[in-house]
């Protein structure tokens, strides 16, 4: 049924476009896979959008690439072939085949919430959420909680740390150095109960690692660190690796916390489920973070345990829609001969590329009016979703 539902979406995207496939076209957009939330209901849905607003003069087409490296380049070359002037693309790897082919091609190419970069090539533009403060956000809500629980270097709490997709530069390294940065003056609280801990300590051994500072020898901790606690940005492999560490968990953990960075809402639920495995020993208060606003995360942060797939304490907002009406801005400045940045917030250099940021907002389980305000009262999910069906939002209206 998923895959169902995600091949109508792509035809629901393609469809304007069937029966003028010779038309040459000024937009090209690649995205990773049909299949995952993200991708078809949230930027795909607001790239035709934003497109589509833009009128005549701006034709455009948006390819899924099902989560193939080979097809993503086969797609920005299919792109350049129609007369892209410009191609929007979040990356399934590192892009570096889509970049070069861009470049060889002298089209200007938008990197996405991803980076895309080879050896020899490179996006001209990258949009992007700020993924250090992301990172700081989650890192500071694990701090903030176990304070408030009274935890200390004398009476420690257990923390758990896993990582995006080591390979996602510069956004997971990025994420996770902003956790461990607001981990940092309070790590003494926590006991870290990774199975592989070494190139973890290795980071809070070092000098307090920030955006301002952050240099190769940084990249080289954090990338360390990560490597055995990479989830790939898959639910599965989340869910394997909580899975060999809550194996290793002795005792009754029934009258004890739990920390739990988790890098995103999808791998969050995965882990927490493998936490919630232990049973009758299970840890007796769960917190954990994540990103994106998942619909399973919302749920959770609004009250709703099952439908939510256990408790979630926090995820960080980022609001696509924003993000994609800047990656489609750039693209019109750029074929309206303008400065690519122009009328957008731009910010430090991303591997020396011109970079456009859209802004974050946090959410947690303790405010839940916030969540609704933010996310159902501006109409960013619907309520009468079956997702959302046991919960009562009378409390949160006005």
């Amino acid at each position: 049924m998923k895959k169902f539902i995600a091949l109508l979406f792509t035809a629901f995207l393609i469809l304007p476009l069937i029966g003028c496939n010779q038309e040459t076209i000024k937009i090209g957009v690649v995205l990773p896979d049909a299949s995952e939330e993200r991708w078809a209901n949230q930027d795909g849905r607001f790239f035709k959008e934003e497109l589509d607003a833009l009128g005549e003069g701006y034709e455009y087409e948006i390819l899924f690439s099902d989560g193939d490296e080979g097809k993503e380049k086969t797609n920005v070359e299919s792109l350049i072939s129609r007369g892209a002037e410009v191609i929007i693309i979040t990356v399934e790897g590192s892009g570096a085949a889509a970049a070069q082919a861009a470049n060889d091609a002298g089209v200007t190419l938008i990197a996405h919430d991803r980076m895309a970069k080879g050896d020899s090539a490179i996006a001209d533009y990258y949009t992007t959420f700020n993924s250090w403060e992301v990172g700081k956000a989650q890192g500071q809500h694990l701090v903030d909680m176990a304070d408030e629980n009274g935890c200390s270097a004398t009476d420690k709490c257990d923390l758990a740390l896993f990582a995006g997709r080591t390979a996602d530069w510069p956004n997971a390294t990025y994420f996770f150095g902003g956790a461990m940065e607001a981990l940092y003056d309070d790590i003494d609280m926590f006991n870290i109960i990774n199975i592989e801990t070494e190139a973890i300590e290795a980071i809070f051994d070092a000098a307090k690692i920030t955006e301002a500072n952050f240099d190769d020898d940084a990249a080289t901790l954090l990338q360390a660190a990560m490597a055995n606690i990479d989830t790939d940005w898959n639910a599965g492999t989340a869910g394997t690796l909580a899975d060999a560490l809550v194996a290793t968990i002795d005792g009754d953990k029934s009258d004890e916390d739990v920390y739990v960075l988790a890098p995103n809402d999808d791998t969050s639920a995965a882990i927490r489920l493998k936490f919630a495995d232990m049973g009758d020993n299970a840890y007796g208060n769960y917190y954990t973070t994540g990103q994106d606003a998942s619909d399973v995360a919302l749920a959770s942060l609004m009250g709703d345990a099952d439908k939510g797939q256990g408790t979630q304490t926090m995820t960080v907002f980022k609001d696509t829609s924003k993000l994609v009406e800047n990656s489609v801005a750039i693209a019109k400045n750029v074929i309206d001969g303008k400065d690519g940045l122009d009328g957008l917030n731009d910010g430090p250099k991303i591997d020396g590329v011109d970079t456009a940021y859209t802004a974050i907002d946090t959410l947690t389980a303790d405010n839940p009016q916030h969540t609704y305000d933010l996310i159902f009262a501006t109409g960013y999910k619907d309520e009468t979703d079956n997702v959302f069906s046991n919960i009562n939002f009378d409390p949160y209206k006005d």
